[in-house]
């Protein structure tokens, strides 16, 4: 007979009420705006565009790795992805998955000291946008 193993007790978590979730969450609820809201003026009818915009611009670093990667990107979609032969055959070829493997495509949002892209969430829309309209298919993939 083997012996018997001591597996630490896990404790229960306290059972919480709806009448005590909602009144933590409406306790949280930020009583006091200090600056206005967008969402709030629309949904009250007053359309207030310059809430939006102009929408700010990245640091232009940013923007140049963008671009720069946007232009790698598009040569890469028109070159190698065959919308049609993915659908058809329903699946993305290795060699597209390689391809965008290398082009970084798959870290776009991981931040450059993890080894991604570090792509502002602008230009991240833009390349799933430009990727999409080559192939949704690859476009949902990233």
């Amino acid at each position: 007979m083997s012996a018997p193993h001591n597996t630490p007790q896990v404790p229960k978590a306290p059972r919480v009420t709806e009448r005590e979730a909602r009144r933590v969450a409406e306790a949280a609820r930020e009583q006091d705006w200090r600056k206005p809201s967008f969402a709030k003026e629309l949904f009250l009818g007053r359309f207030r565009l310059d809430l939006i915009h102009p929408h700010p611009l990245p640091p232009p670093d940013d923007i140049r790795r963008g671009e720069e990667f946007l232009a790698r990107l598009r040569a890469f979609c028109e070159a190698h992805i065959d919308s049609a032969r993915i659908e058809r055959e329903a699946k993305i070829p290795d060699e597209v998955i390689r391809g965008l493997k290398e082009l970084g495509a798959l870290g776009m949002k991981i931040e450059t000291k993890y080894g991604g892209l570090g792509l502002t969430q602008v230009y991240y829309n833009k390349a799933l946008a430009l990727v999409g309209s080559a192939s949704p298919a690859i476009g949902a993939l990233l």
